[in-house]
């Protein structure tokens, strides 16, 4: 199976998921599953956003190394066989420029149709915000999985 998380920018959100499946792919020896990210505007100018999370995820083990911004492409709906929206605006993108469907990740892990939200960086607890964020997919990530292949 081959998965691709899109978020905005493929900077925060979908670049969390994606390392954080890899992660736990490895871990579990999973070789069936593939996983990539992209951003719908993953060309932006991303100097004024924060990178804490690439810490976060290396403080609990997490390798990032290989980290790359990839521009959504019409493309993905051949290489990829799920393709994962973070929130509304990435579903409701793909459905306008290319009239397909995609599902948002908290639809796959619970059914709601709910986003994956980002703190602003301009909070006084945004560390707090994006450790919480990288926990909360982290340990998604297996339900997450189970309930594609019960799909699939």
């Amino acid at each position: 199976m081959n998965i691709l998380f899109v978020c905005t920018d493929n900077f925060t959100r979908s670049v969390i998921a994606e390392f954080c499946m890899k992660d736990y792919l490895k871990t579990t020896k999973n070789n069936s599953v593939n996983v990539a990210s992209s951003g719908i505007r993953a060309n932006s100018d991303i100097s004024k956003y924060s990178s804490i999370h690439f810490d976060i995820m290396k403080e609990i083990g997490i390798d990032t190394s290989d980290f790359k911004r990839t521009q959504f492409d019409e493309i993905f709906f051949k290489k990829f066989d799920v393709i994962i929206g973070m929130s509304e605006l990435h579903k409701v993108y793909i459905k306008q420029r290319y009239n397909r469907d995609i599902c948002l990740f908290n639809e796959i892990l619970n059914g709601q149709q709910t986003p994956v939200n980002i703190g602003s960086p301009d909070s006084e607890d945004f560390f707090e915000q994006m450790s919480q964020l990288v926990r909360y997919i982290n340990h998604s990530v297996p339900y997450l999985i189970r309930n594609l292949e019960k799909v699939k």
